[in-house]
C-alpha cells in the first residue's frame, strides 16, 4: 500500500561461476512446473544498487544479491547496523567487458554492496560487514594488486559513495554522533517528526510517552502527522583519506537525504529534510546547501523546496559554480531552478504551467546539463524539454509519436550523454500501446527521431540507483533487460545499439523451464474507461482448453504497464510463473480508483476483465482464484465482499479496516497510513472526521457476512507499514462468522516477503501454491 517508501519488488536470478566466462543455454526447455528452490534460490542484480563502469571502460563492478541468504530485516536492523534490507546477502562482482570473465570480489563473506571507482580507476570503493562486525565499514579493492583493505572502523550508514577527483578522498555518511568513536550507537532521535519520549531509565520503567505538541506553530503541526520518522536521516557527512583512513567532518549531525559533490571537488551540495508540507502530505520540503570540502561555512542555497522524496533531484553545472534543481509533487509544475554558490536567489528557469503540458510528468526526474552549461535537459509529459539557463525558458524539444521518453541517459552524474560533438543523445522510450521499451536518436537541434531498438523487451524494470551507464568516452553503453519469461542480465552495445549483445546469465536453471507468456488483453469496465490486463498464459496452453484464472490485484495501479517484467507482478514469492508453469493463468488488471469510491472501483474495474478473459475462451469461470499484497490485499477483501465469482482467495499484508489503518501507529510515534488514505491509493479524500461514511463504506469488514470465498490471510508480525493487528482483525470477524479461512503469521518479519527470510518465503510459495491448488483444481 505504501506511496512512498522504498518498496521493493525484486526481479530474482540465479548464480555465475566465478571467474568464468558466461556459459551458452545447452538444456532443453520442459513444460514442468517451476521449482520453488529455483525461483528463491538464485541471486539478482542488488536493487537500488549503480552499476559502475570502470574509467577505461574495461571492468564493470555491481551488486549481485543471493536471496538464499535472505534473513529479516526493519529499520532497527538499518539504524543499528547500517545494512539496509536490500544489501543482505550481496556481493561485489567485476567483470571485464570484452572477455565476459567475472571475478566474485567478496566471495559471499558478509554484506558486500554499493560499488564506485576512483577517478583514476586504480581503487573500487564499496561498503561491507566483512570484518564480521555486524557494521557497515567501507572498504576499497586495490585493482592493480588485487587486495581488499578495511580503510576505518568507522560506522557507515547512507546510500552514496563519493570520490574526489584526484582519488584520495571518499565522501560517505555515518551514523549521528562522533565518528572517530567507533563504539557510538546510532541515534534514533526523538525530534519534531516522532513526539516519542525515552523510558525513565532510572525508575526502570520501560513507558514510552507520545506527547501532542501544544505549539501553535504550523509548521511544528505538520511535522507530527509525519507518516515516518524525517531524523532517521541525521547523519554526519565525512572525508575518508584513502591512504590513512583518517576522517574530517564536514557536515555535522543533520538529516541529509542526498548529497553531490562539484565537477572540480571544491565544493559538496546536499539535502536537508526540513518537515513535511502539511499534515497527512507524505510530501517533504528540502533545504538545499552547499559546503566548501576545505571546511568553509555551510550555506542554504534554497529553502522548503519540493522535491521527490530522495532529495536527489539536483545537479552541479560543469564550472562548478551553480546548481540545477527541479521542483516536484502535487501542486508544482515540475520547473527547473538554477542557484548560483555565490549566494544569488535561485533562478526559475523554465517558467511552465499546467498549461504548458497536461500529461504526467514520468521518467527521469532530475536535470541535466549540456556540457557548455547553457543549457538544462529535462523531461515532462513524455517529452524531452530543454531551457536556455540565461534566457530562462523552456521548450519542447522532442517528442516521438506513440511513445513516451521515460529517461535520458547521464554521461556523468550532471551531464546529458550526447553524441555527434554534442549534436544527439539517446533517450529510453515507452509504447504504452505494446508495453514495450526502446531507444531512440534525437537530434538536439531539430528534435527529429530515429528509433535504434525496440524488440519487446524492458530496460527500465530493474529497480537500480543507476539503470545506464557509459564509458568515459561515450563510445559504448551497458544497461538491463529482461520480459515476462526472462529474468534480468546486462547487456553492452555501441552507442548506435547495432552491436548488443549480453553480458551476464545470472539464472541459468530458468533454461530449462517453459515459462509462460504474457498477452495484452482490452477491456471497458463499467464505467465505460478503457482498460488493460497483463495476461500470462499457462506454460502448457493450448488454444481451446480453458485454464484456472488467478487475478493479482493492487487498486489504484495500471497493472498492465507489468507486461514485460519477468514474472509480471514481482519477484520472488510473487513470481507468477509460479503459478503459470503449474497450469494457470494470470490475470494483472489495470484498477483505476476514484476519489471516495475505492472498493466499488475495485469491483468495476476488475470483474469485466475476467469476463473478457472467460470470453477469450482462456479463464474456466468455475475456477476463479484473485490475490494481493498490501493495498493488494486490501483489493481482495473488496472483490471477494462484493462478488462470490472467486473460489479461492489469498490476502498478504493487507486490511479490512480503513479507520483501523488510519489510526495504525509505530514505535516512533510516526502514522504512515494517514496520508495513504487520506491522498494515496486509499483514495478517501479526507480524514474520518471529513468523510465518516466514506471510510464505513469502504471497509470490507463491514461486509464481512457477505464472503463465501474460501480465504487464505498472510502477514508478518513485525510489519511497520501495515499493523499486524490489521491481519488479525480480518480473521477475528471472519472466524467469528464462521467462514472458510486460515491465517499465516510470520513470526519475525516485516511487510514485504521479498525481504523475508529465505525459509519463510519458501512456506509461503509452497503454502500459496497449495492453497489454490486445493479450491481451483
Amino acid at each position: 500500500m505504501q506511496l512512498h517508501l522504498k518498496s521493493l519488488l525484486l526481479i530474482l536470478a540465479a548464480s555465475l561461476s566465478c571467474g568464468a566466462a558466461i556459459p551458452v543455454a545447452t538444456e532443453t526447455q520442459e513444460v514442468k512446473p517451476l521449482a520453488v528452490e529455483d525461483a528463491l534460490r538464485i541471486k539478482q542484480f542488488g536493487p537500488l544498487m549503480p552499476i559502475a563502469l570502470s574509467p577505461d571502460g574495461t571492468q564493470l563492478a555491481y551488486t549481485v544479491q543471493d536471496n538464499g541468504r535472505a534473513r529479516a530485516f526493519d529499520m532497527g536492523t538499518y539504524e543499528r547496523t547500517g545494512v539496509p534490507a536490500w544489501a543482505a546477502g550481496t556481493d561485489i562482482w567485476v567483470q571485464n567487458i570484452e572477455s565476459g570473465a567475472i571475478h566474485n570480489l567478496t566471495d559471499s563473506k558478509g554484506d558486500n554492496w554499493l560499488p564506485v571507482w576512483s577517478h583514476d580507476g586504480h581503487y573500487l570503493a564499496f561498503l561491507s560487514t566483512r570484518d564480521g562486525a555486524d557494521q557497515a565499514r567501507l572498504w576499497v579493492w586495490d585493482a592493480t594488486q588485487d587486495k581488499l583493505r578495511k580503510l576505518t572502523d568507522a560506522k557507515m550508514q547512507g546510500d552514496e559513495i563519493e570520490w574526489t577527483p584526484d582519488s584520495r578522498h571518499l565522501l560517505v555518511t555515518t551514523p549521528a554522533g562522533d565518528p572517530s568513536r567507533y563504539d557510538d550507537v546510532p541515534k534514533t532521535s526523538s525530534g519534531s517528526d516522532t513526539g516519542e519520549r525515552p523510558a525513565n531509565a532510572e525508575s526502570g520503567s520501560t513507558a514510552i510517552v507520545y506527547l501532542r505538541d501544544g505549539a501553535a506553530d504550523a509548521a511544528k503541526r505538520s511535522s507530527r502527522s509525519g507518516p515516518f520518522n524525517l531524523d532517521r536521516q541525521l547523519r554526519n557527512l565525512v572525508s575518508v583519506d584513502v591512504g590513512n583512513g583518517e576522517i574530517s567532518t564536514l557536515v555535522h549531525e543533520t538529516r541529509i537525504a542526498a548529497h553531490l559533490l562539484s565537477p572540480d571537488g571544491s565544493r559538496i551540495a546536499y539535502a536537508i529534510p526540513s518537515r513535511f508540507e502539511k499534515p497527512g502530505s507524505q510530501q517533504i520540503l528540502f533545504d538545499l546547501a552547499v559546503i566548501g570540502v576545505a571546511g568553509d561555512r555551510a550555506r542554504i542555497l534554497a529553502s522548503e523546496i519540493p522535491l521527490d522524496h530522495n532529495g536527489d533531484r539536483f545537479r552541479w553545472s560543469p564550472d562548478s559554480r551553480r546548481i540545477a534543481y527541479r521542483e516536484g509533487g502535487p501542486g508544482t509544475y515540475g520547473d527547473c531552478y538554477v542557484a548560483a554558490v555565490d549566494g544569488k536567489s535561485p533562478q526559475n528557469v523554465t517558467r511552465l504551467s499546467l498549461e504548458t503540458d497536461v500529461r504526467s510528468s514520468s521518467g527521469s526526474e532530475e536535470p541535466l546539463w549540456d556540457g557548455q552549461g547553457k543549457t538544462i535537459f529535462f523531461l515532462r509529459g513524455g517529452a524531452l524539454w530543454r531551457a536556455d539557463v540565461s534566457e530562462g525558458n523552456a521548450t519542447k524539444l522532442a517528442e516521438i509519436p506513440g511513445r513516451e521518453i521515460r529517461e535520458m541517459i547521464p554521461r556523468s552524474a550532471n551531464l546529458l550523454w550526447t553524441l555527434d560533438d554534442g549534436a544527439s543523445t539517446v533517450v529510453v522510450t515507452h509504447d504504452d500501446s505494446g508495453k514495450q521499451d526502446g531507444f531512440y536518436k534525437i537530434d538536439l537541434r531539430s528534435g527529429k527521431s530515429i528509433r535504434l531498438l525496440e524488440s519487446g523487451r524492458c530496460y527500465t524494470c530493474i529497480r537500480a540507483s543507476r539503470k545506464f551507464t557509459v564509458t568515459d568516452d561515450g563510445r559504448r553503453l551497458v544497461y538491463f533487460e529482461e520480459d515476462a519469461g526472462h529474468s534480468p542480465d546486462l547487456w553492452t552495445s555501441d552507442a548506435g545499439l547495432q552491436s548488443a549483445r549480453r553480458l551476464t546469465h545470472l539464472n541459468p536453471q530458468f533454461d530449462k523451464y517453459e515459462m509462460g507468456v504474457a498477452q495484452l488483453v482490452r477491456w471497458l469496465g463499467e464505467d465505460g474507461q478503457s482498460l488493460q490486463g497483463a495476461l500470462l498464459l499457462p506454460s502448457d496452453y493450448k488454444a481451446g482448453v480453458r485454464y484456472p484464472l488467478i487475478v493479482w490485484v493492487y487498486g489504484g495501479s495500471l497493472l498492465s504497464n507489468d507486461f514485460d517484467q519477468f514474472g509480471l507482478a514481482t519477484s520472488g514469492p510473487f513470481n507468477m510463473q509460479l503459478l503459470a508453469t503449474r497450469g494457470y493463468a494470470v490475470l494483472l488488471p489495470d484498477m483505476p480508483l476514484g476519489v471516495g469510491t475505492p472498493m466499488v472501483d475495485i469491483a468495476k474495474t476488475v470483474l469485466p476483465g475476467v469476463n473478457k478473459v472467460i470470453e477469450l475462451g482462456i479463464a474456466d469461470p468455475a475456477h476463479l482464484g484473485v490475490m494481493g499484497h498490501s493495498f493488494g490485499g486490501y483489493s481482495t477483501l473488496s472483490l471477494i465482499v462484493q462478488t462470490t465469482r472467486f473460489s479461492a482467495a489469498i490476502e498478504a499484508s493487507g486490511f479490512a479496516d480503513t479507520v483501523g489503518d488510519y489510526g495504525e501507529m509505530t514505535k516512533a510515534g510516526t502514522a504512515f497510513a494517514i496520508s495513504t488514505q487520506e491522498h494515496g491509493p486509499g483514495s478517501m479524500g479526507g480524514t474520518p472526521w471529513d468523510a465518516r461514511d466514506r471510510y464505513i463504506a469502504n471497509s470490507p469488514a463491514f461486509f464481512f457476512d457477505r464472503v463465501q470465498t474460501p480465504l487464505l490471510i498472510i502477514h508478518g508480525a513485525e510489519d511497520p507499514t501495515v499493523a499486524p493487528y490489521l491481519g488479525d482483525e480480518v480473521f477475528v470477524d471472519l472466524r467469528r462468522l464462521g467462514k472458510d479461512v486460515e491465517y499465516a503469521k510470520y513470526e519475525g518479519e516485516g511487510h514485504s516477503p521479498v525481504n523475508w527470510r529465505y525459509a519463510n518465503q519458501v512456506d509461503l510459495c509452497n503454502r500459496v501454491i497449495a492453497w489454490f491448488d486445493k479450491y481451483l483444481k
